[in-house]
């Protein structure tokens, strides 16, 4: 249906329409309000839905239970009257074209017209182009800022109230975990324009090269050309410790073999919280009773329990920019990551701790949508590299001077240093395993 414009040729009274908010379970009716429309009033009349609807020229929806007749609205001639009415964009529409966002209203009462700031007392609040944002579909929360001085942009997101059954990578529920991009020395990627500045062979006037949206931080559909600096998606900050809120949470981890775990406890590190100096005064406390008590089944169960408190890092273990984040491209269909634990160590120049995730790949076997249960399919993701290591891989004896240009051959080093050992893979390369030099088993 073309819009059309009108005129009124009387006042009619009319109503604005009501909506939906829909908050997870809950929704609630936003009542009907009349709206008086005198004689004079431009309307533009829109698609019609079970009521027919129009558009006032401040933007305003209105419902009229039946569509206008010839004598309460002519046709609007006037052509400048005619272009501005017709070149409204609401909010909604204007920045969906011009942001790629949806705008989700949560209440009908604006809270940056009913709140105070509650650190100062401040009631003018700004926004930032859109600088927050929430996933539709997963519930990740993204915050844009700009970058040291080049132009372009870099995007964070968190992930503590993402959906599990929407996302593809399954995370602890903390805001100590953080994703960054970075976007800067570009053109106008959604310029679909071939040009002489195009440098790609696969770049031509009739087909512009596209990105395939496969991995990296940028959707498909996007001129490759113009394209300059991206960097992709960096996983960092700390390892979230067994004294966080979230740890509790109930979700049931399945393997294999028929061992089950309550996930995501296994993601979260003991740390002591001891100095430096009760560090030293344990281990003095271990040595006198190791040399003053007569030996027995307590003192060996408390020096064990002694050793086990020393052995705990201090504090939480640092994940450094650049981490890991593996490709969604090694997952089939229905396949998720679930970050399953870590591999931690302690730097002996400073006693910082560092931390390597490892992660697994399981499927939702969840009975409801209330609680979740997790299949482990496989467990062979490098904890170096973030690509699968293949049975293959692991039997292969690795020259040390030739490990620059052998598939995982600088990975082995971490595999070593923690012991790490990829234990789950496709039908028969278990087989393939044991007649290597490595045995399976994490």
């Amino acid at each position: 249906m073309i819009p059309t414009p009108f005129v009124l040729q009387q006042p009619l009274t009319a109503r604005s329409p009501g909506r939906w908010n829909v908050q997870l379970r809950y929704a609630i009716r936003l009542p009907d309000e009349t709206v008086e429309l005198p004689a004079g009033t431009w309307l533009l009349a829109l698609a019609d839905d079970d009521l027919p609807h129009y558009r006032l020229a401040d933007g305003r929806m209105v419902v009229l239970e039946a569509p206008l007749t010839a004598e309460q609205a002519a046709p609007l001639t006037d052509p400048q009257a005619i272009a501005a009415l017709t070149a409204y964009r609401p909010l909604e529409q204007a920045v969906l074209e011009d942001w790629g966002l949806h705008v989700d209203h949560i209440d009908h009462n604006p809270p940056f017209r009913l709140i105070q700031c509650p650190l100062c007392s401040g009631t003018d609040f700004v926004t930032v182009t859109f600088a927050e944002a929430w996933c539709h579909n997963c519930n990740a929360q993204f915050n844009v800022r700009h970058t040291a001085g080049d132009p372009g942009f870099v995007v964070d997101v968190k992930c503590r109230y993402a959906w599990p059954q929407a996302a593809r990578y399954l995370l602890p529920r903390t805001d100590d975990l953080l994703l960054t991009m970075v976007f800067k020395d570009s053109g106008d990627p959604l310029d679909l324009v071939h040009s002489p500045h195009c440098h790609r062979l696969d770049c031509t006037p009739d087909q512009v090269a596209l990105t395939d949206g496969q991995d990296g931080p940028l959707r498909a559909g996007l001129h490759a050309c113009a394209l300059g600096d991206i960097y992709d998606w960096s996983f960092y900050g700390q390892v979230p410790t067994v004294y966080h809120p979230d740890r509790h949470a109930c979700h049931n981890l399945l393997w294999p073999d028929g061992r089950q775990e309550l996930w995501p406890c296994t993601a979260f590190a003991p740390v002591t919280g001891f100095s430096w100096e009760d560090k030293q005064q344990l281990e003095s406390v271990g040595a006198m009773l190791r040399n003053d008590v007569p030996g027995g089944r307590y003192r060996d169960g408390l020096l064990s329990f002694l050793q086990h408190l020393l052995d705990r890092p201090r504090r939480a273990a640092h994940i450094g920019h650049r981490s890991l984040w593996p490709h969604r491209k090694h997952l089939k269909e229905g396949e998720k990551y679930l970050l399953h634990r870590w591999l931690l160590k302690e730097e002996k120049e400073d006693g910082w701790v560092t931390a390597a995730p490892v992660w697994l790949v399981v499927t939702d076997i969840s009975e409801d949508k209330y609680s979740y249960k997790w299949q482990v399919v496989r467990d062979n993701i490098c904890p170096y590299c973030g690509q699968p290591v293949t049975a293959e891989e692991i039997a292969r004896q690795v020259d040390s001077k030739q490990a620059w240009k052998t598939p995982h051959g600088y990975c082995r080093e971490t595999w070593q240093r923690h012991n790490w050992q990829p234990g789950l893979f496709a039908s028969g390369e278990q087989e393939q395993i044991k007649e290597g030099t490595t045995e399976p088993g994490s």
